[in-house]
Parts: structure tokens; sequence; C-alpha cells
């Protein structure tokens, strides 16, 4: 039985035989080891090998990192307990509590746990190092950051003359109990899906406020003394100069989980009371799970332009949008769907926002002269199928990008416009002449992301006529339709909403579009044309999804014009 297993995590994972029987020798026969071993080595995909195993136990595989946690099951055991008996509760479904276990099927665990819950348990197979990084994440919380900040001695640097403060704070920021502050508040954040971090020194506190779901909210305020180790704490962490507080700085930082490596970028400016902190999550839970143009949420004709454009040989491929629209996400799941053997696809990128091993991926240093045009030009002398270019900054690298797209190579990148048809006329007026963008654009997307309707507290509810013609092109010869919005619960933070979806519009650019660019025609013009010929708007596919019950109609007000 299990060296079928072995012979089917083999064939999964394209492993020579080899390499397999090497792995299963360190895992000593272990099948559960042995799929780690695949998984930490990148011969198998996490899910792949959880199905195999779970298939192999009788038993349904979960990954917890894809995985929404109810706070009613997660409140049935407490951390230690977590970590004791290796077994995470999930949810609760009639009262049958589903609960994660790498070995499901140990009955005497089984009874254990039924008694320790007091409730029926129905158990599912997780991977050993997902019940670790879950507990770590989903048991963090703000009053714990509270305990924590307490066990900080401040007092003992009260008073002191600056040489010994200056040793004593050293000290302090290697210190266990400010390593584990810095820590958590990091957690915290991945536990509430913050997107940033942001810290901030005030007069008498330091107040943390996370972006969540592309709103800020406030987490927790801490003494104002705590805020310099901490700074210091995150600064070392950067591997930036913690004894500049006058200028701004940048840098990256990153720290490990049992499934994942999780990297932010860190910024700091200075302010009134101190050095403002803004730490954005590069890599989270489940982040490659996205990376897909199928699970992206495009609408089916938007979709299908999109898969349309990509099987173009060569031209530009346009994603606009403001910063924290999502953009990066979808050239990646682009990268994604055109990466394949026959490809030699290479990324420039200012940061390097997904690690992908089967990419070549350069990380632009201005510092040393890797700038985007620069390396650019590098990557054309690389024999490349697919270049991706993280942003057009500059002519010079507009320049290169439209250039290269019309020497047969297909280029991936984004550029700062309100919408789609924008994106035609900015390269022009940033100085790339026109008959060299018009035959080199193949294609212009432009999205932003709205908050999706939590699935916990959503509920229905009709609207009545005027609504409907406020917001819709509605007749009143149908039936009226039946929308959704959320009450607001523990799981939303009574927000009524619990993550992001994107809502985009495509314009395809064909011959006709490209001889009125040619002609000089104003954007108004492009964009009137573009409507003729079948061009929605953004708003357009936003209430789509408000149809579909995914969002508010709300929310497509916030990130939409009216066109």
């Amino acid at each position: 039985m299990k060296h079928h297993v072995f012979e089917k995590l083999a064939q999964r994972g394209n492993v020579p035989d080899v390499h397999m029987q090497r792995i299963i020798n360190d895992a000593k026969g272990d099948l559960l080891r042995t799929a780690e071993l695949l998984i930490h080595r990148k011969w198998l995909d996490r899910d792949d090998a959880g199905l195999l195993v779970g298939d192999a136990l009788q038993r349904s595989y979960l990954n917890l990192g894809k995985t929404i946690f109810k706070q009613d099951a997660l409140k049935l055991m407490t951390r230690e307990q977590v970590e004791t008996h290796q077994a995470i509760p999930v949810y609760i479904l009639d009262g049958v509590v589903t609960i994660a276990l790498s070995d499901p099927n140990n009955t005497k665990k089984l009874r254990f746990l039924e008694s320790l819950i007091g409730k029926p348990i129905s158990p599912v197979f997780t991977l050993p190092d997902e019940i670790r990084t879950a507990m770590m994440i989903h048991y963090e919380s703000s009053p714990k950051l509270d305990e924590l900040a307490t066990d900080i001695d401040l007092e003992s640097l009260a008073h002191l003359p600056e040489n010994v403060l200056k040793k004593k704070m050293e000290a302090l920021v290697s210190s266990k109990p400010v390593a584990k502050l810095c820590e958590s508040v990091l957690l915290l954040a991945l536990k509430e899906r913050a997107s940033d971090i942001h810290i901030e020194p005030k007069q008498h506190e330091c107040i943390f406020r996370f972006r969540i779901d592309g709103v800020m909210v406030k987490k927790l305020s801490l003494p104002l003394e705590l805020f310099h180790p901490m700074l210091a704490r995150y600064k070392l962490l950067a591997d930036m100069d913690i004894t500049e507080h006058l200028r701004p700085q940048d840098g990256r930082l990153s720290f490990s989980l049992p499934t994942q490596k999780v990297d932010l970028r860190m910024s700091t400016l200075p302010t009134m009371y101190g050095e403002k902190v803004v730490m954005r999550v590069l890599g989270g839970q489940g982040t490659t799970a996205s990376l897909n143009i199928e699970k992206l949420d495009f609408s089916r004709d938007v979709l299908q332009d999109v898969r349309q454009v990509l099987a173009q040989p060569n031209g530009i491929l346009l994603v606009t949008g403001p910063t924290g629209s999502g953009k990066s996400t979808t050239l990646y799941a682009a990268l994604n769907y055109l990466n394949r053997p026959e490809h030699n696809i290479i990324t420039i990128e200012d940061p390097v926002e997904y690690e992908i091993p089967t990419l070549n991926q350069v990380q632009v240093d201005d510092k040393v002269g890797r700038t985007f045009d620069k390396i650019l030009r590098a990557v054309l002398r690389q024999d490349p199928d697919v270049i991706l270019v993280g942003e057009i900054r500059d002519v010079e690298t507009a320049r290169i990008a439209t250039q290269a797209a019309l020497t047969g190579h297909m280029v991936l990148t984004t550029l700062h416009t309100n919408d789609a048809v924008s994106a035609l006329t900015r390269l022009v007026d940033m100085g790339v002449e026109t008959f060299v963008v018009a035959p080199s654009i193949v294609g212009v997307m432009a999205q932003r992301l709205v908050r999706r309707i939590c699935p916990h507290c959503r509920e229905a509810w009709i609207p009545d006529e005027d609504y409907m013609r406020c917001y819709f092109h509605w007749q009143g010869k149908m039936e009226m339709p039946t929308l959704y919005r959320g009450k607001g619960c523990e799981n939303c933070n009574q927000s009524g909403y619990f993550g992001r979806l994107g809502v985009h519009e495509f314009l395809r650019v064909d011959n006709d579009l490209q001889q009125m660019m040619l002609q000089g025609k104003s954007t108004q013009e492009l964009r009137q044309f573009a409507l003729a010929c079948g061009y929605r708007p953004l708003r357009y596919d936003g209430l789509k999804k408000v149809l579909r019950g995914l969002t508010t109609v709300e929310e497509i007000l916030r990130v939409s014009s009216d066109e």
C-alpha cells in the first residue's frame, strides 16, 4: 500500500527514481516525512502531496493555508493544547467540530480530543508544518501583545548617561521580549489578513494600524517608550541604519514560518514625534494560490480577452491602476499561464514580490546602477520569449519595452493611469513616438480591488425601483433582482466584508484602434470609438459582480468613476 503511494508521489512530482529513493531513505521510509521533504525540495506541490497522503489515509486533506478559520472553533482549544496534541479546530458545522491533524486515524487521540472539547469531532488530514503555522498565526491577539509589552523592562533605561543608555538599548533590541513582541505584531497582521502595517509614534503613545481589505483599521496602542526598541529591531532585520533618524529609509525584511517565508518591504518617514514605519506584506498565507488567471475573479469575457492576448507571440500587455490595486498579482498570474519549459521568461522588478523558482527574476537596484532601462537592455541579449517589467517609470524604459514588443517579444508591464484607454496616450505623452506605441500594444487592462461580502454574515435584500434606476440600466420590465450585503460578524470585525476581489476593464487594441492612434486622436475620441466597438468600463464589470452577490454597490462607487 505504502509502496504504491510512493510511486504516485514520484509520478505526480515528476521525480526521477534516483532522487525519489534518496528522499525515501532520508525520510526513513515514513510516508508523511517523504511528502514533507518533496514539498520542501520543491519537487511536489503542497496540495498534490496532501491529497495523495490523505487518500492513502482515507481522510480528506485540508490545506490550512487556504482555509478560513472560525473564531468559535479556535476558542475550543488553547494554543498550548494545540501545540501539545498537534491538532487544531477549524470550524463547527451542525454541532460537529472539524479538527485538522497529521494523524487523523489515531483513535486514542481522537477520543481524548472529543472529551477535551465536549463535542463530536470530524477529523481531517493536514501536514504537520501547516498545524504549526496556523497555531502561530491564529492564536495571536491584541491582548497578548499588551502582555508581551509588560515583560519589557523600560524602567532600567531611565536617567542613564548617553553612553550607558546606548549599550543598554542595543542589548534590549536583541533581547527575547522585544524580539517576541516584534514577531507577534507581524503574526497578528497575517492573522488579520493585513496588506500593510503602520506604526505611528504620537505624543504619548505608539499606534498600530493595519490596512485590511484596503481599509485602515486601528488595532492597538503601546507606550511610546516601546517604540524605539521596536523600531531599532525592525531596522536591524531590514538591514537599515539604526542610527539614522532624520532621513527616510527603505529596506526589506523576512521571517520564516514552518510552511513559508514571509517577506515585507519596510519604509520609514521622519515625523513630528519620531519615524513612522510602514511595512508592506509581500508574501503571506496562500499568496501563491492566487497566481492563477482562473482564480482572479475575471468575468468570462475579460478572461477570454486575457487568454487571447497572452496567446499572441509578441506585443505589450499593460496592466494599469493605482498602488495596491493588485497589478502585480495579475501579472504573475499571466506569467504562470505562460510558464512552460519552451519559454524563457525573465522578470525585472523593484522589489521581487513573489519568488518563483522556474522564472529568472532580476532585482532593480538604483544604487549600483541596475536601473529598469539598463537591465532591460541586458535582458534583450538573453534570448527571452516573455519579459515582465515591474513598472514603466520613464521614457527610456518605455521606449525599450515598445521596441522589444516590436522585435518579437511578449512584454508584460504596469503603468499608472486611471483607465485602460488613457494608457494608449500616456506612453506618447511620456515621449515615445506614436508610430512605435500604436503597433506594440496588444491589450490594456485596468483594475481595482473591492471588498468581498463576508460569507459568514451574508444576507439577501430586495432593492426598490429607484435604487435600480440610479445604478443600473433598469427598465422595470423584469423581476426585481436579489442583492446581498454583510450584516457584520466576529469573522469580519463587524464590517460586513471579508477579503477582496478584482473588478476589471479590458481593451483589445486592434488595427482600427491602432490607426486612430496613428492619426493622433485624443483620449476621449479613442474612448468613444472603443465603447462603440464593445469596450466596457470598470463600473460595468463591478455592477455585474454586485448582481452576482460578490460585492456591494457602495464598494463599486468607491473605486470607479461614473462613465
